[in-house]
């Protein structure tokens, strides 16, 4: 008798030949999937770590102006320059406006160091997040091991052979069996999960 004759090979040919060129197909496209690599314009400075370790290191933002930033910082100086002439020679307004000027400076310092902190801990998210792997919808609908199978008498498994729901007959000692109510299984050969799988519908 030819294999494809036999109730295995009917089962071979018909149910796991089928959804192992399923999972051979999956594979494939995983593994032909792009990659994500760093932007080809990302240079890392040199010196990063050299002037982090040691305290030297500042933001780029803080490094350089752009000509907006140069603008601004020009209107302000000028404003300032015409506040200070209006004020004339008054020792109290002078005090005064340098008070405010104090006060307004530690509060940008607050902010700026704000801004960097929340940066920073927004860079080191988006990291961890890369570095956790994503989560497989596939790793739950892995086939059941003998020793799982022996904790789950009377529980319901899905037979992929014989495409149907079966109860588990398990003792502590003895063959492990499935069974439909109507015939009862060995598992040798079987290929059991919790439930039946996404890919299998």
């Amino acid at each position: 008798m030819n294999l494809h004759e036999t109730e295995y090979g009917r089962r071979f040919f018909n149910s796991q030949l089928p959804n192992l060129i399923k999972a051979l197909e999956r594979i494939a496209e995983n593994l032909s999937a792009p990659r994500q690599f760093l932007s080809a314009d990302f240079v890392a400075d040199p010196d990063f770590l050299h002037d982090l370790y040691y305290g030297d290191y500042e933001p780029s933002v803080f490094k350089t102006q752009s000509e907006h930033q140069k603008q601004l910082n020009h209107n302000a100086s000028m404003a300032e320059e015409l506040l200070r002439q209006k004020m004339g020679n008054s020792p109290e307004a002078m005090a005064a406006f340098e008070a405010y000027q104090l006060a307004a400076g530690e509060c940008s310092s607050i902010v700026a160091e704000q801004a960097f902190e929340s940066g920073y801990q927004t860079a080191v998210q988006m990291l961890v997040a890369g570095l956790i792997p994503p989560e497989n919808k596939f790793a739950s609908e892995a086939p059941l091991t003998v020793q799982e199978l022996r904790k789950m008498d009377g529980e319901q498994v899905f037979c992929l052979d014989m495409n149907e729901e079966v109860r588990v007959v398990a003792r502590k000692k003895g063959f492990i069996q499935v069974t439909n109510d109507k015939e009862i299984h060995r598992i040798t050969g079987l290929t059991l999960y919790r439930h039946r799988p996404s890919w299998c519908q």
